[in-house]
């Protein structure tokens, strides 16, 4: 009678749990929905700002940012002048377009961008976009978003990765620069109790990148003790000064400075290339582009393409071709992809598979591939003396 009795007890326990279960289970069910239906609203407003920027329009861009947001994080707690502070409140709305054209200018007026991730919970939201630039360079934006209360997507900031830094960031130093005031730039540097001269140096180190004077700038920088020039301010005002001055010789002192402080931050990994590269540092480069893969988490032609020059010139041909072959996979419409691509199955004797590449460089990219186009690469000479060339040349003839 007692197990009776028991099971006549649980199975009434059951029973009255069923609607519980299946009420939690509906609602589990809805925010699922309402969860999704978010990240499609999500995806097709930025896509709407993708696409406007590849009109090379910055409109839907400029309206998207939350502008009193904005000025909240440039402003945030730095001691900007008050004059300078108001002033740029006043005018921010007629002067948002000039700043997004400056933090375009690499583009040189031909945006193309290239939505490579997104991912939102809530309300909340983050993308990753390549921007191709001019010589086959390219440079990443990670962009924080929020949907608002009329489901529209709104740009919060983002990580200009060319530049090493938030926007808002960079925005705010350039307001202090104006008008450095003394605790302002106290406020910059990452150590406590800065002394008077550590002080005086940056503050004339603002002023001077302010003015564009780049030669006063490093003379000044010379006598900065380690301690300062080693502050992220100081490091990242010497390469974006030289950067807007077009200095060459001055940047790579400024990137030197950047590999001896930072060389494992992968905000910077992207300027470091300019470094790498030319300095024949191909190790570092490798490594710097893996960091930079990895802070984007995202797969890009782009990057692969790179990392396959990069273990080209390392003598990791295998890699360089598994490299390039993502690159094609993942945009076969990105033409340093089959650049890669053509080098890399040279470098391995797969020739069948480097006239793929010449096929679509010329179809595609408009080259004409003859071999005059590669009498001063000695890397392609293999494949102009093979068969396969030969055949592929004559065809063209």
């Amino acid at each position: 009678m007692i197990r009776v009795a028991l099971r006549i007890a649980l199975l009434s326990f059951i029973a009255l749990q069923l609607p519980v279960a299946g009420a939690q289970d509906d609602a589990h069910e809805a925010e699922r929905q309402a969860e999704l239906e978010r990240q499609q609203i999500f995806r097709a407003g930025f896509q709407e700002i993708v696409a406007d920027l590849n009109k090379s329009s910055l409109e839907r861009f400029a309206h998207a940012v939350d502008q009193e947001d904005m000025l909240e994080r440039i402003f945030g707690l730095r001691l900007i002048d008050p004059k300078v502070k108001k002033g740029f409140r006043e005018d921010f709305d007629d002067n948002l377009v000039g700043l997004l054209k400056s933090a375009f200018a690499d583009t040189e007026g031909n945006v193309r961008a290239a939505w490579l991730g997104f991912g939102s919970r809530g309300d909340r939201g983050k993308a990753i976009v390549r921007y191709d630039l001019p010589d086959f360079q390219f440079n990443y934006h990670e962009y924080e978003l929020r949907l608002d209360g009329k489901g529209r997507v709104v740009i919060v900031d983002w990580v200009d990765f060319m530049d090493g830094e938030k926007f808002s960031d960079g925005v705010g130093v350039a307001l202090i620069s104006i008008n450095p005031g003394k605790q302002a730039v106290r406020k910059l540097l990452d150590f406590q109790g800065p002394t008077e001269q550590q002080t005086f140096k940056m503050t004339e180190l603002l002023k001077a990148s302010r003015d564009g004077q780049v030669d006063r700038y490093f003379d000044i920088l010379k006598d900065v003790d380690e301690e300062l020039r080693s502050q992220r301010v100081t490091v990242l005002t010497t390469v974006h000064l030289t950067k807007a001055t077009r200095n060459r010789r001055k940047l790579r002192s400024a990137l030197i400075d950047v590999d001896k402080y930072f060389p494992e931050e992968p905000l910077y990994s992207l300027m470091l290339l300019d470094y790498y590269f030319p300095s024949r540092r191909f190790d570092e480069a490798m490594d710097a582009l893996l960091r930079l893969q990895s802070r984007l988490g995202a797969q890009d032609s782009a990057m692969s393409a790179r990392l396959s020059a990069a273990a080209l010139v390392l003598g990791k041909n295998e890699d360089a071709v598994a490299y390039a072959e993502q690159a094609i996979q993942f945009e076969p419409g990105l033409e340093l992809g089959w650049w890669s691509a053509l080098r890399s199955q040279t470098a391995v004797e797969q020739y069948d598979k480097a006239i793929e590449a010449l096929d679509m460089l010329e179809k595609q990219f408009g080259y004409t591939l003859s071999p005059q186009a590669f009498e001063k690469d000695t890397a392609m000479a293999s494949l102009l003396r093979s068969e396969e060339y030969e055949a592929w040349y004559l065809a063209h003839e």
